[in-house]
């Protein structure tokens, strides 16, 4: 039983140790801080779907890249399931200018500013 655990915790080092070093990168593409209040809101929305959609590709490339190493530790479909929430959980909870920019749009909501008084 241990021995069918360590594969999945070594792959799970390996992918948030992978995103810990790309996922930075993706972030700092995507900065907007001080121009924020700038920028229209169609220019945020439209770099908020890039931004996703970029995050979303490297998902994807990496799954499919990764694969064809995970057939070498004859894991069980449902580890390789619970590596991928891992990765894409740990992916997006590392882009904090896209929190940001949510945050903001959803702030600047036509019904959210009738709401708040």
């Amino acid at each position: 039983m241990v021995f069918n655990m360590l594969p999945v915790f070594f792959l799970l080092i390996i992918v948030i140790s992978f995103f810990l070093v790309f996922a930075p990168m993706i972030d700092h593409v995507f900065y907007l801080d001080h121009k924020i209040e700038e920028s229209t809101d169609l220019e945020v929305f439209i770099i908020i779907l890039v931004h996703i959609i970029l995050v979303g590709v490297l998902i994807y490339l990496f799954y499919y890249t990764a694969i064809k190493y995970m057939k070498f530790f004859k894991l069980n479909e449902t580890y390789i399931k619970i590596i991928d929430l891992i990765l894409a959980v740990t992916l997006v909870g590392l882009q904090r200018n896209l929190v940001h920019k949510l945050r903001y749009l959803s702030n600047r909501h036509p019904i959210r500013a009738e709401l708040i008084i």
